[in-house]
């Protein structure tokens, strides 16, 4: 199994990158500004938009893209995520509230980071991610570099944690 995936393309928690915000600054409509992330183009060319061809190949639609959802509502020690992607790389913030993010790679490297309103992170394919909400009403928000289709199951690009023990298997035994 390991022959099908190079450990150039595998992601380690060392590529896991924090975020930090800036601001808040006003505005003239006497709100605040916040910059969530700013990143050169040279980094989103070559590194976010950045798609392992193999994987791209087995799916019949293109996915490459920008797209930006939030998931709202968590209640304290809710627990999501806890999946890894193949493709998609993702920045993640708490609009509201906070939450620690557990990161694993294939090699059983765990680390975990607190994302709030002045932190996010940039989490990489193949890397194992798990979210715990830390306060009541905790939003986040993502910002993914693949498109997502519903109708079309090989553009969903989620995996579980099982599979992903099996892919950490295969590189222990092999």
């Amino acid at each position: 199994m390991k022959k099908n995936i190079s450990t150039k393309s595998i992601s380690t928690v060392n590529d896991v990158r924090e975020l930090t915000t800036k601001g808040p600054w006003p505005t003239k409509s006497n709100g605040q500004l916040n910059v969530l992330f700013s990143l050169d183009i040279a980094t989103i060319t070559n590194q976010y938009f950045k798609y392992d061809k193999s994987e791209l190949d087995k799916i019949t639609t293109d996915v490459r893209g920008l797209r930006l959802y939030s998931v709202s509502g968590l209640q304290i020690k809710s627990v999501g995520a806890n999946e890894w992607h193949k493709l998609r790389n993702e920045l993640v913030f708490a609009i509201h509230g906070s939450a620690k993010w557990t990161c694993e790679d294939v090699f059983g490297k765990k680390v975990e980071h607190i994302i709030n309103q002045s932190s996010g992170l940039w989490v990489p394919p193949y890397i194992l991610h798990t979210y715990e909400a830390l306060q009541d009403d905790t939003e986040l928000l993502v910002v993914a570099s693949t498109l997502f289709i519903p109708d079309d199951p090989t553009t969903h690009d989620t995996y579980d944690a099982g599979s992903f023990a099996n892919m950490q298997n295969s590189y222990r035994n092999s």
